[in-house]
């Protein structure tokens, strides 16, 4: 018995074209049928907690974030909040007479220090908030509806 006869079947029971439809069907039902009954323990939500430190920021400008504050992504607001805001001395490294670098505080500028909390589904190998990637020493914009500062994560704690 030949594998395909005369008449383009398989072993004489079934049309190729329509052999590949059934197995093509089969395996989406099979994949569906998979994502429906195994969950994984990544789609649980979890409290991520960040803080950005925003660098040399005038005192007048560093007074508009405020606590619970809300961040925005393009037009519309996201669930990230602000929870904590400290103002410090700009910190800075200079040089001296001598040529020798020294630590400073900049009597005017300010570090301000906001910490965010957000609720999110972390679901891959990256911590998403507000749009964002959330991971220290990366890049951060503090923005909401009245001011955009960029800043730089320095702590991340995820809570579950």
């Amino acid at each position: 018995m030949k594998l395909l006869d005369d008449k383009g079947r398989v072993l004489g029971l079934i049309n190729i074209v329509d052999l590949i439809i059934v197995l093509l069907v089969l395996l989406v039902g099979a994949g569906a049928a998979y994502k429906l009954t195994h969950r994984s323990e990544q789609g649980k939500t979890v409290t991520v907690e960040f803080q950005v430190m925003i660098p040399h920021v005038r005192p007048e400008l560093a007074q508009a974030i405020k606590v619970g504050d809300r961040m925005v992504k393009g037009g519309s607001y996201t669930d990230v909040t602000v929870k904590d805001v400290q103002v410090r001395p700009g910190y800075s490294v200079n040089v001296d007479s001598r040529g020798q670098r020294v630590e400073s505080f900049d009597p005017y500028l300010k570090d301000v220090y906001v910490t965010n909390v957000v609720a999110t589904v972390i679901s891959s190998a990256a911590i998403i908030a507000g749009g964002q990637e959330v991971r220290v020493g990366k890049e951060y914009y503090v923005k909401s509806r009245d001011y955009e500062f960029k800043g730089t994560v320095v702590k991340v704690e995820v809570k579950e």
